[in-house]
């Protein structure tokens, strides 16, 4: 910058020899004429400058005014006495200014070609047009001069300004280049690192997916780049999921959040949300999101509300139980006494004997009603779980003879006993036993068995499980399989497998369910394995 402040003299000479500037001469009164209408030519100067160009309009008024300030007085002393100093000292100022805030060339040498169109304008009223002859020539000279050497200094300060910026960039380059490489490396571990699954799609195809969305859809890193993302998707999710990927880029829903269930897991443990949004990464618009497993928390969810039912169940059974338990308990005892005292016969008896088993029944349904509204507690021990299950088998036998129903039992060798509270295993099994023999027609199979079996995520589990060759379940009933009164039989209550699922998450297990129609149904039952 050094050589280029030097090319610019402090004291710079006249421009050429100037014309006398006494005040009777017609240049004299020229310039008594400009130095008292100083105030409205800045004025007017000032309002045409914003009118100019966007850059000048974005800056402040109060900067324009000094500018054009110092810019008047500058050619008001270089007219007076051909005296270029402070045209000098201005342009170094200028200059430098316009420079660092990006004026383009053309709009500063407009902006001072408006001081000649301003002046110009104004003399050539009738009363001022005498001043026309003398002071044009002096202000086009001085005007050129300030164009000319402007000019020349703000393109070598361009261009030095270039070849600073040229030497920066290529250190900044090598600088960001190394810097780059590293950061993509940091970057890659760190989406690698995360729980959450992240993936870039476009044009509906994964273009980059991190280690835990593979993991999470069952699938190597190496798989999953290139294929659709419906592939990840389950059959009944897939339209709408990728409806809303491919709208996503066309900007008419550029983010959002939705659920769907992932391929290649069992729909309880393949619940996923995913927030999304579009964004442009250099290459057309792509689709990036972030994917997480919320099968905990859906879970979580439904048995919330399921607590929330039952505690209004509780309280309404706990409300009728007084005034329903003691009729029926009177009413039945009373049908007895009369059928021992009453020498019935025919269908006299048989009506009798079916009232009492009615009340019998209504006195059972009011039991398993105040039991699931009754909080659970448990009484655990080291419980062997083909005891429980052959004891079931035992107590069952006659209804199993009755029908016909052939019953087997598999059980593992030197199976562990885990902690369970006997009494309720026991109780959960009979409702599923019963459920089975009432499904299969006359000299049906039911099968049960107990072994220990690891899940994919290698906790270890110990079951108990029923199958039968029935029916099946209709796929309509499976949503509400456990939900209370939930029921196709004429006589069920539809309380039996609510209290089962009870009585499991009560010792966090599960209750597994599968069911095809005409090929049976298999639940199992499955404790943790604590030793």
């Amino acid at each position: 910058m050094a050589e280029l402040d030097a090319s610019l003299s402090p004291c710079a000479p006249a421009l050429f020899p100037w014309p006398a500037a006494h005040p009777f001469t017609s240049y004299g009164r020229f310039l008594a004429w400009l130095s008292d209408n100083q105030d409205d030519i800045i004025d007017e100067w000032v309002v045409h400058l914003g009118q100019l160009s966007p850059a000048y309009r974005r800056r402040p008024t109060s900067e324009l005014y000094t500018t054009v300030t110092d810019a008047f007085r500058a050619n008001l002393q270089a007219l007076e006495n051909g005296d270029l100093a402070r045209i000098e000292q201005f342009i170094d100022f200028i200059t430098k200014k316009r420079l660092q805030a990006g004026f383009p060339l053309s709009d500063v040498q407009k902006a001072f070609e408006l001081f000649r169109e301003i002046v110009v304008a104004r003399l050539c009223e009738p009363s001022l047009a005498e001043l026309l002859a003398e002071s044009v020539p002096q202000i086009n000279a001085c005007l050129a001069y300030t164009i000319h050497r402007f000019s020349d200094y703000f393109q070598k300060m361009h261009e030095s300004f270039l070849r600073r910026h040229a030497a920066n960039l290529e250190r900044k380059v090598r600088t960001r280049t190394a810097e780059l490489a590293e950061s993509e490396k940091r970057y890659k571990t760190l989406v690698n690192e995360i729980n959450d699954g992240y993936f870039v799609v476009q044009g509906g195809r994964i273009v980059f997916a991190n280690r835990a969305f593979c993991t999470m859809h069952g699938a190597g890193e190496e798989e999953v780049a290139g294929r659709s993302f419906s592939q990840f998707v389950a059959p009944d999710c897939r339209s709408r999921v990728m409806e809303a990927l491919w709208e996503a880029p066309g900007k008419r829903a550029p983010e959002g959040q939705l659920e769907y269930s992932r391929t290649g897991r069992p729909p309880e443990e393949a619940v996923t949300e995913i927030r999304y949004k579009v964004v442009d990464l250099g290459q057309g618009p792509v689709t990036i999101g972030i994917c997480r497993d919320i099968s905990q928390r859906v879970a979580m969810e439904a048995t919330i509300r399921e607590h929330e039912r039952m505690a209004y169940v509780g309280h309404v059974a706990a409300s009728l139980s007084h005034e329903i338990r003691n009729p029926l308990s009177t009413c039945t005892l009373n049908m007895m006494i009369l059928s021992e005292k009453l020498n019935l016969d025919g269908f006299d008896l048989r009506r009798l004997e079916i009232t009492v088993r009615e009340l019998t029944r209504l006195e059972e349904i009011l039991k398993q009603l105040l039991d699931l509204a009754r909080p659970l507690t448990l009484e655990t021990e080291a419980v062997e779980l083909r005891a429980v299950a052959e004891d079931c088998v035992d107590l069952l036998a006659g209804k199993t003879s009755e029908k016909r129903v052939r019953l087997v039992q598999r059980h593992a060798v030197e199976m562990a006993p885990v902690r369970a509270d006997a009494a309720k295993m026991e109780q959960a099994l009979i409702n599923l036993l019963l459920n089975a023999i009432e499904s299969v027609d006359a000299g049906g199979r039911i099968t049960v068995w107990t072994r220990e079996i690891r899940d994919p995520q290698g906790d270890r589990w110990a079951e108990l499980g029923v199958h039968d060759n029935g029916p099946g379940i209709a796929p309509e009933l499976k949503a509400g399989l456990f939900a209370p009164f939930a029921t196709n039989k004429a006589q069920g209550t539809g309380l039996g497998l609510s209290n089962v699922k009870r009585i499991m998450e009560a010792h966090q297990g599960r209750v597994l369910v599968k069911s095809r129609p005409g090929l049976g149904a298999t639940f199992a039952l499955r404790l943790p394995c604590r030793r």
